[in-house]
């Protein structure tokens, strides 16, 4: 952080004084009987007064962190055996999700006895990563989402966490990812629909009109030619092979199997018509670019800020890479496969849960109640874009001037319309399976009627196991 003169309040300034100085102690970058700069250094530093510098060491001092030493300085005490240390896991990108540095050091003002330290999960192995760590007693804290939960328990592995009581002031539709056998294992911290995300500035320029609730897929298409033919760009783009996009088609059709003429089955006409115009989409390179390596949503978000593509499909998340630009964009709910179809739209919530086994059961519980706390969700209400998982704070308006769009609060009209993956019917070792397939598709590694016999087959041995 740099702290330049008028940035950041002075509030703000002397919170991040002491957060670093915090860190460093705790960290081990200040040891224990060295001393910190001089308050004139301090001052300088962070762009405050001395006596707004003394404040924050007092602050310290009341933690127990340091011991003010007259005509000496500031000295950093050895308060480790008094320390309770809580290790949390998680995604890298929670830090931009909801801010997860804030709140832990907004955490740590509160409950000044007790540190949390993030690790790092790997975001493609998290579930293992999770699970391992928490057997070799390594982690206190996880972060799930709810794709993430489902999988912990479709391998039959939720007693790893220990049971929460419930929270009535969260949203039932973002607790409900995390509830199983009548027990709920994580707080929600924040959720989000995949919504359809588009530049208004692009849409004026090509004289097209925005989207609005009644788009069908079709509508889509015929504003994403128009708006590449007159401004001559790419009009549409999303990541294919992630299950947080090529999922929402499966849900609006069904993944369903019908018997055919002959008395073999096959992909019902619904699930039929949801692949074709995803692959219709994703195949069409004069509105959509040719497919881009990986996996990751930094390459949607990339375009759509550098004006490359005018729709994006996205999450609430993801809109915090525009919470500090001018960029003139808004958002609509995602088109349907026919009109006056029911809006179905994919859900995503994330979550934090403690592991069973903790040594430190009673802190850990503290900072995931914090995590789902009014003050906590009052920070993510105010400092990002994304919707906080405590209904009260979500909407309540708030007093940031960060860049959201104007129909920011139209999830709250949309919530019977949001489902999970599971709805698809489908565990996520074989959703997984499945993007595999339209990977080969989409490579013309496999032709359409090959797709169609092996997603066939791959819902009926899953049917099979489960005895449906």
């Amino acid at each position: 952080m740099t702290n330049k003169p008028g940035r950041h309040s002075f509030r703000e300034r002397l919170d991040y004084m002491i957060d670093k100085l915090r860190t460093d102690i705790l960290s081990g970058v200040l040891q224990p009987g060295s001393y910190l700069p001089a308050e004139s250094t301090l001052a300088k530093q962070y762009q405050l007064s001395n006596k707004s510098v003394r404040k924050g060491l007092d602050a310290l001092v009341q933690e127990s962190l340091i011991v003010k030493i007259d005509r000496v300085g500031s000295m950093v005490l050895d308060s480790t055996q008094e320390r309770i240390r809580i290790h949390f896991g998680c995604s890298a990108s929670l830090s931009q999700d909801f801010l997860l540095d804030e709140l832990i050091a907004a955490f740590h003002r509160q409950h000044p006895g007790i540190h949390v330290f993030p690790v790092t999960l790997n975001d493609f192995n998290h579930v293992n990563s999770a699970t391992e760590m928490i057997n070799n007693g390594m982690l206190d804290v996880i972060s799930l989402n709810s794709v993430q939960f489902q999988e912990l328990s479709e391998n039959k592995q939720t007693a790893l966490l220990d049971p929460l009581e419930p929270d009535a002031g969260l949203y039932p539709i973002a607790t409900e990812a995390f509830w199983e056998n009548d027990e709920l294992y994580a707080y929600p911290i924040s959720f989000s629909p995949v919504i359809l995300c588009y530049n208004r500035a692009h849409f004026r320029e090509a004289g097209v009109p925005e989207p609005d609730s009644y788009w069908t897929w079709d509508d889509l298409i015929r504003a994403a030619e128009t708006l590449s033919e007159r401004l001559g760009k790419h009009a549409v783009y999303f990541v294919p092979a992630s299950e947080n996009r090529y999922s929402v088609f499966l849900l609006q059709s069904g993944l369903h199997t019908v018997t055919d003429s002959s008395g073999a089955s096959t992909l019902s006409p619904e699930t039929v018509k949801s692949l074709s115009i995803y692959s219709g989409l994703v195949n069409n390179h004069r509105i959509f670019p040719k497919y881009l390596a990986g996996d990751h949503e930094d390459e949607t978000i990339s375009l759509f800020v550098n004006g490359q593509v005018s729709m994006v499909l996205a999450t609430y998340f993801n809109l915090n890479a525009f919470k500090d630009l001018s960029l003139d964009y808004d958002l609509a709910p995602l088109p349907t496969l026919k009109a006056r179809d029911p809006q179905r739209m994919l859900m995503v919530t994330i979550g934090a849960a403690v592991a069973a086994n903790s040594r430190q059961k009673e802190a850990a519980r503290q900072f995931v109640r914090f995590l789902a706390s009014e003050e906590a969700q009052s920070l993510i209400r105010e400092k990002t874009v994304s919707i906080p998982a405590r209904k009260l704070v979500a909407e309540t308006a708030a007093t940031s001037n960060l860049n959201r769009p104007s129909r920011y609060l139209m999830y709250r009209e949309l919530l019977p319309a949001f489902f999970y993956h599971s709805e698809l019917g489908l565990p996520i070792a074989a959703l997984r399976s499945f993007r595999k397939l339209l990977n080969a598709y989409w490579s013309n590694l496999i032709g359409e009627q090959e797709l169609h016999e092996e997603i066939t087959q791959l819902i009926q041995q899953e049917r099979l196991k489960s005895g449906v």
